[in-house]
């Protein structure tokens, strides 16, 4: 559906059988979706595709294992036992690919991820920020239900449809976007389920401008002024780098404004305590190793134990 006027006769339709019609204010599937959960005020919430692909002869069906299993959602599947889809070949790869993917990422054993035949709780859709355009949105609503249960546990059940081939107008699904929204989605998704994940991607990739302004910093003056005594080329080095990396972790990273003094001392702590590491080593190991390769090695082992640290300790708050 357009988010102007519709096309065809949907809200006559409606009228006739004296449903409320509302017509989308967001565009594409995710907009719809959103306009749907905006505007519904009952204490369940169901979707199916109006295109014929979704028959609702199966609806008691949902709607009993709601009921009487208690399911925070349950989806009408193609994929659980007794589900059949009527799609063509390179739909159903392309659909086993992508619910394969985000049932690994994210820890649901629901074999039908990507289908939006559903009934869920209202309360749970309104609790809920959804950002999602297109079908990804599907994905991304299960997890962020999830996420906002206090026990982060969802009760997903699935009962078996056949899907049809369309009966009424055109897919909109277009193959590139499509793939280019599922992959971001998915890395975001992945992200979101494993915040800390994300923090030490970011942590690695400041870390590595880190470890350029510290590494070569440190040739420069054990090359240079310090020549006999790398061991003060290291702290010297060390330190520029704690200046970079404390700033763009407290402010881009772990995004933290406050105890800025206190995690200011407990990151420089840190810090140092690597700064002693990577001194150590160089000082044991210096006579053994290739000096560049030594400082490579040491600044990557530190580096995690310092991220493992920081995280319990500078930024726990």
């Amino acid at each position: 559906m357009d988010t102007k006027e519709p096309l065809d006769n949907t809200s006559e339709v409606c009228a006739e059988f004296g449903c409320r019609y509302i017509n989308q204010e967001e565009p594409y599937f995710g907009g719809a979706f959103r306009t749907g959960i905006k505007y519904a005020s009952f204490d369940k919430f169901l979707i199916l595709d109006s295109d014929g692909s979704h028959n609702p002869k199966y609806i008691p069906n949902i709607y009993k294992m709601f009921i009487e299993q208690k399911k925070d959602i349950v989806i009408g599947s193609r994929y659980c036992e007794g589900g059949h889809t009527e799609d063509a070949k390179s739909s159903q790869i392309m659909s086993a690919i992508l619910n394969f993917a985000f049932r690994a990422a994210l820890g649901f054993k629901v074999r039908d991820m990507s289908t939006d035949y559903r009934m869920y709780k209202t309360e749970d859709l309104k609790n809920v920020e959804l950002s999602c355009l297109n079908y990804d949105v599907l994905e991304e609503v299960l997890l962020k239900i999830k996420l906002n249960r206090p026990d982060k546990k969802l009760n997903v059940g699935e009962t078996p449809i056949t899907f049809s081939k369309r009966i009424f107008g055109d897919s909109k699904r277009k193959l590139i976007p499509f793939i280019i929204d599922y992959g971001k989605t998915l890395v975001k998704l992945i992200f979101m389920r494993f915040p800390t994940l994300k923090n030490f991607m970011l942590y690695a990739f400041l870390g590595g401008f880190a470890f350029f302004i510290d590494y070569f910093i440190f040739i420069a003056l054990s090359k240079s002024l310090f020549s006999e005594k790398p061991e003060f080329a290291n702290v010297i080095s060390s330190f520029i780098g704690f200046l970079f990396t404390f700033t763009t972790n407290t402010f881009l990273n772990f995004k933290k404004r406050n105890k800025i003094a206190f995690r200011f001392v407990s990151y420089g702590l840190i810090c140092l305590f690597g700064v002693f590491l990577t001194t150590l080593g160089i000082h044991l190991l210096k006579n053994t190793i290739d000096l560049k390769l030594l400082k490579f090695v040491l600044l990557v082992v530190v580096s995690c134990i310092q991220f493992v640290l920081n995280k319990m300790i500078t930024y726990r708050w």
